[in-house]
């Protein structure tokens, strides 16, 4: 198998799995709603989920070196399917109560911190192998259709529920991850692949440890800290969108509680999440096709500044067509952000290292959103929506420019091993 049919395989079971998760993000809220009658019962799936991502550098940090390839994403997949359809099953059989979706949520989490940096590292391994900059265009593409189903999932699972189906969309997800596991799976590395990506990725960080490069993967786990502290520039990064991940909930909450209080409920927050949607599926079409940064690390720098101003500019119009407009900015200007922190990332960092960075960079996204929401409330209360949201905007513009700007750029774009060959 080659490399590039190798990715094609990786994207389509991305591309199901995406779009299946859009249905599940409907559709279970309501039907735990229907069960129980209760908010904190639909919440607590999605609270303990988290859990398991948060406390995932102590115990993933060696299983996360594992899923090296399509087989070990498949064995996660079909864990996922099985905790997704706990729920429905137990509804069946009329078993379900609250042991039931926090078991649920803990087995979904356990899935979630293993399976995306694990894929996000895979199709990376497979983009070096076709040459120079490939990594982040084949990154790119996945985050594409990632946003392609956060546009269309919601709409299709919108008209299920319409017709009554809402807990058929659990099966829905379940089977999809099902045939998601039984597509990624063909995907195999030679193992000679995959001792030239450990080795590549000892040499890559400088590592001094008397360990022997040619172990297992799985032997050689570095921790988050360690696979990114020789690498500045990824932390500085880090510092820009964990900035933007903490003050999210300024727009997130903010808009819909803005127009709440203006006679625009739901209205206001749907208009800005569906622009925001679009625009950033359109950057990420736009970004996808063109060559990495020579300077990633100042375009991130002025992507997060420019989300900071459209947040600060939409402080200023709170109207929908003026939200509309800053808000498919904003979806457009962090697409590109977004994409340079993954260049910086795939570029400085191999193996078991970039499976390490990117599962911190995960985590980081999850803290830091958590956190905010967590506190974002109180804020709005005491400042205001429109404060709140002008002054986050312009804080996150000068953290930017403080992390970006005030060392020069050590991230490069360099010329990436010869590439090694794929079977399956």
């Amino acid at each position: 198998m080659t490399p590039s049919r190798a990715i094609r395989i990786v994207l389509t079971s991305n591309a199901i799995e995406h779009l299946a998760f859009r249905f599940t993000q409907l559709a279970l809220p309501l039907v735990v709603l229907s069960q129980f009658d209760s908010a904190a019962a639909a919440g607590l799936v999605g609270g303990l989920a988290g859990l398991p991502v948060i406390t995932s550098p102590w115990w993933a940090r060696r299983l996360r070196q594992r899923l090296s390839d399509g087989r070990g994403l498949a064995l996660v997949s079909l864990w996922q399917a099985a905790a997704v359809l706990v729920v429905p099953t137990a509804m069946l059989v009329g078993a379900l109560h609250l042991v039931v979706l926090a078991v649920a949520g803990l087995a979904v989490g356990v899935s979630d911190a293993l399976a995306s940096p694990g894929r996000t590292a895979l199709l990376g391994d497979l983009g070096d192998r076709i040459g120079e900059g490939m990594a982040t265009r084949v990154i790119t593409w996945d985050d594409a259709l990632r946003r392609a189903a956060m546009v269309v999932g919601p709409g299709l699972a919108g008209v299920g529920v319409h017709l009554g189906l809402t807990h058929v969309l659990l099966w829905v997800e379940g089977a999809s991850l099902v045939v998601s596991a039984l597509v990624v799976r063909r995907v195999v590395l030679s193992p000679t692949a995959a001792t030239a990506s450990a080795t590549a990725s000892v040499v890559h960080s400088g590592s001094t440890s008397a360990s022997d490069p040619l172990k297992p993967a799985a032997q050689h786990a570095p921790g988050i800290l360690a696979s990114v502290r020789p690498h500045p520039d990824i932390l500085r990064g880090w510092v820009m969108r964990g900035t933007s991940c903490l003050l999210w909930f300024t727009f997130a909450l903010g808009l819909a509680v803005q127009g709440e209080r203006t006679g625009q409920a739901g209205t206001l927050y749907a208009t800005a999440l569906t622009a925001y949607g679009l625009g950033s599926l359109a950057m990420t079409l736009v970004v996808g096709a063109r060559p990495p940064a020579s300077r990633p690390l100042r375009v991130a720098t002025l992507s997060w500044v420019g989300q900071g101003l459209t947040f600060s500019a939409m402080a200023l119009w709170t109207t929908p067509v003026p939200v509309a407009i800053w808000s498919a900015a904003a979806g457009g200007v962090t697409v590109i952000g977004i994409r340079a922190m993954t260049q910086l990332l795939v570029v400085q960092t191999r193996g078991p290292a970039r499976r390490a960075a990117l599962a911190g960079q995960s985590i980081l996204v999850d803290v830091m959103v958590s956190l905010g929401m967590l506190t974002g409330g109180l804020v709005i209360d005491h400042v205001g929506v429109r404060a709140a949201l002008g002054g986050a905007g312009l804080l996150i513009a000068a953290v930017a420019l403080v992390a970006g700007l005030s060392t020069g750029e050590r991230a490069q774009v360099r010329r990436l091993p010869a590439a090694a060959t794929v079977r399956g």
